[in-house]
């Protein structure tokens, strides 16, 4: 729902400006969320039971803009429908709207250039998707790109960016970006786009692009939300180079190493608002997450931005309409959004779960992690697991859809289905002309296509990734991107893999002589701290954090301390003297604390011995951490049987941690905890003697 009319008469005017114009471009020219996306427009995907182009309108709404031009290109009439219907169009609206269509459109490029063509654009504007999620109040942005183009008439795009660790989980998995620019008037220089796979490990940038800049700073710590102001110039550039097609690998790159446009872009970094990009289906996720944990706020269900929401806010991040039904046996847990007019069952669990309006859930019903959009009906004993239910979806008794799989509109599955993950179900044969279709043989066009048939209700159809080796997307970076998928799952080739970070970026002897002429620019790449200890353990204790909070897996986990030890040129012991200690802190130890330390550090050994040489500094780890807290010093004999068991650490090395110096030469706390392990340690003495004496029998 749009916020009440502002009086906007003076604004910009008294300085004899005009207020800014905004362009949304409702499609993203890709192949993500299929088959959903081939059947509604991305959108008005529901983001915690709010389309999202409506998160968009709410950021626009505050901000100096009057005029705001949604450009489709795909499903035109369905988001013409959805404006007519919308507050958005009416008198009062805050905003004037005016839907552009451009059916043609294959790019942005294309768009740009429609826009141009029909002369729209007479000011200075914002661009952006409609998939923007943010808190963010662009006046501040607004006024430096104003003043900025004072000083510099050939300044022609702000980019607005968000700074975030590299592991941040609003940072897309499958691609980043590298920016270069100057500390000095955050002037962009160079772009390159990066993505996950195949690996790249060296970017390549002409040393006279620094000739004028005593300072430079590389920057692959930003996240990129594909949010700009641009000036009026901007859709003439698209149409006077036709072949840009892409946003940022074309009309940026092009910008940038132009040798005759003269065109400069600049960057404005943000730290403290939210903002984020629903660009493929890990960030709708990671997002809705957010949202639900009150990251965007004030962007929080209970602000019903629609105006029939009336939603309740409970303890544990639970949102509940007021009209939601809920039987008496059913479990809600933590981080759970329910829509109005929703039924749900006996002895039912919903965890980390979205459900939308007027949905029916059957008994003995799991949901977990699971986005269940508008009148879904789920029977019985079924199980969701971190996947997407599209609008209308029926699930039949005892049925069960695994991680990571999409349903389309109007799906109906089962009775005893058991959907494998990461399927995409339709009731659509798969088109050719996408990225998870193959056009290469008229053949395949008369094969079958792979689907459930049913006798009670429409038959359904897979839709798989089918990518050749031709194509010029890696399918594992889709693969990465997409909702839950498990990095067990990736095949990555042994020349793909690094365990040193010092790899990165190797500058060969014939290339040497070239620090000469710009060792004098680096100055600013150490401000980032990127080597430094205390940032790798921030980083690492953030991951852990995020890890313990959204029920990431352990594999994950893993997988980004790797990531986080090559790029910081970090050692796995540091990070276990992060990790440690915040595990030990997260069990509850008020009741059955010996069970609950056991489930978690079971559950963690894995990472726990991740590239572990020396498990005495293990040992110690626990011993100097465990001696901070009493209840845990109580635990601490326990917890070494459990390291015991799990294999996490050896007879010789819980010996060898006994009596070296190490351990005795610590406070007293932590030598008492050394005098209680002493009966351990004699268990394990004994037990040996016990095995040796049998060996020696058996001889």
């Amino acid at each position: 729902m749009p916020p009440k009319k502002r009086n906007t008469q003076n604004r910009g005017e008294d300085e004899g400006e005009e207020p800014f114009q905004a362009v949304i471009l409702t499609d993203t020219y890709d192949d993500q969320f299929l088959p959903i996306s081939h059947e509604m427009p991305r959108c008005l995907m529901p983001l915690c039971n709010i389309p999202l182009i409506e998160y968009t309108l709410e950021v626009l709404a505050i901000t100096d803009v009057q005029e705001v031009f949604v450009v489709c290109t795909s499903h035109i009439d369905k988001i013409k429908e959805y404006f007519e219907n919308s507050s958005w169009l009416q008198p009062h609206s805050p905003l004037s709207v005016q839907i552009v269509q451009s059916p043609e459109a294959m790019s942005v490029g294309d768009a740009m250039r429609e826009l141009d063509a029909r002369q729209l654009i007479t000011t200075d504007f914002i661009l952006t998707f409609g998939d923007l999620v943010s808190n963010l109040k662009l006046d501040k942005i607004l006024e430096t790109h104003r003043a900025r183009r004072k000083k510099d008439k050939n300044s022609i795009m702000t980019m607005v960016l968000k700074e975030a660790a590299r592991t941040h989980s609003s940072r897309p998995k499958d691609d980043s970006s590298v920016f270069v620019l100057d500390p000095n008037n955050s002037q962009c220089l160079f772009y390159e786009h990066v993505q996950a796979l195949p690996r790249k490990d060296r970017i390549e940038i002409s040393p006279e692009l620094f000739e004028n800049h005593a300072q430079f700073e590389f920057r692959n710590d930003l996240v990129d939300p594909f949010l700009d102001v641009c000036s009026v110039e901007v859709p003439a550039l698209f149409t006077e180079n036709f072949d840009w097609q892409k946003l940022r690998t074309d009309f940026v790159h092009g910008i940038l190493t132009s040798d005759i446009l003269g065109k400069t872009i600049y960057i404005d970094i943000i730290s403290e608002p939210y903002v984020a990009r629903i660009q493929n289906e890990q960030l709708y996720s990671t997002v809705s997450n957010h949202v639900l944990n009150r990251w965007v706020f004030p962007i929080v269900p209970e602000t019903n931005l629609k105006p029939d929401d009336d939603y309740q806010f409970l303890r544990g991040n639970i949102y509940k309409a007021s009209d939601v039904i809920l039987s008496r046996s059913c479990i809600i847990d933590e981080n759970v959004q329910i829509g109005s007019g929703t039924v749900i069952g006996e002895n039912s669990r919903v965890a980390n779960s979205v459900i939308g309006r007027n949905c029916s859930i059957g008994d003995n019903v799991v949901l977990d992690g699971a986005y269940v959009w508008d009148n879904v009906t789920i029977f019985s004993n079924s199980i969701v697991t971190r996947s997407i239910l599209a609008n209308n979806v029926t699930l039949m008794e005892n049925t069960s859809i695994h991680n990571g799989s999409l349903v389309s509109l109007d799906v109906t599955l089962g009775p005893g289905e058991d959907v494998p993950k990461y399927s995409r179900l339709s009731l659509n044969p798969q088109p050719k002309n996408n990225l998870f279709g193959d056009d290469s043989d008229e053949e395949e066009e008369t094969q079958d296509h792979a689907m459930l048939k049913s006798s009670t209700h429409p038959d359904v159809y897979f839709w798989t990734e089918r990518g050749d080796d031709d194509d010029d997307v890696d399918i594992r970076n889709i693969n990465m991107g997409s909702l839950a998928y498990d990095m067990a799952d990736l095949k990555i080739e042994d020349n793909e893999l690094s365990d040193s970070a010092s790899e990165v970026g190797e500058v060969s002897d014939d290339e040497d002589d070239l620090d000469n002429d710009i060792s004098g620019s680096f100055g600013a790449w150490d401000t980032q701290g990127a080597s430094k200890l205390a940032e790798f353990k921030k980083e690492v204790a953030q991951t852990i954090e995020r890890s313990l909070t959204e029920n990431h897996t352990v594999d994950e986990t893993a997988l980004e301390i790797t990531g986080l030890r090559m790029a910081h040129n970090g050692t796995y012991d540091q990070a276990r003297e992060v990790m440690i200690p915040m595990l030990l802190d997260h069990v509850d130890i008020s009741k059955n604390g010996v069970n609950n330390m056991r489930v978690m550090l079971e559950k963690w050994a894995p990472v726990i011995s991740k590239g572990m040489e020396n498990q005495v500094h293990v040992l110690q780890v626990f011993q100097r951490h465990c001696a901070e807290s009493e209840a845990l010093s109580k635990l601490f004999v326990g917890i070494l049987q459990i390291l015991y068991n799990a294999d996490v650490v050896e007879e010789d090395s819980v010996l060898k941690w006994y009596t070296s110096d190490a351990s005795k030469n610590v406070s007293p706390a932590e030598l008492k905890l050394r005098e209680r392990a002493s009966k351990f340690v004699d268990w394990l003495q004994e037990a040996e003697e016990e095995s040796s004496e049998e060996d020696d029998d058996s001889d």
